[in-house]
């Protein structure tokens, strides 16, 4: 099964196509699991999303606790 994609809308809105096609849009602030350990986070934990943004290179980061962190390091459980 394909994960679910991401469109960055602005700052405060992201929308999840799941691999049916459906549509979610989120706002900030959401919930988001950590997938691994860093310095500041324990895998399986449960931080929010403050913020988000979309770098040059069409990545996605996400503010959380004031600092920004690559979306890849998380997992959005949204549900279609």
């Amino acid at each position: 099964m394909d994960p679910p994609k991401f469109t960055f809308v602005n700052n405060n809105t992201l929308i999840v196509i799941n691999q049916k096609g459906k549509i979610r849009q989120l706002f900030t602030p959401f919930n988001v699991q950590v997938l691994q350990d860093t310095a500041h986070f324990k895998e399986n934990s449960w931080v929010v999303v403050e913020e988000i943004r979309q770098l040059p290179q069409h990545i996605l980061i996400y503010r959380v606790i004031n600092q920004w962190w690559p979306y890849y390091i998380f997992k959005i459980d949204v549900k279609f």
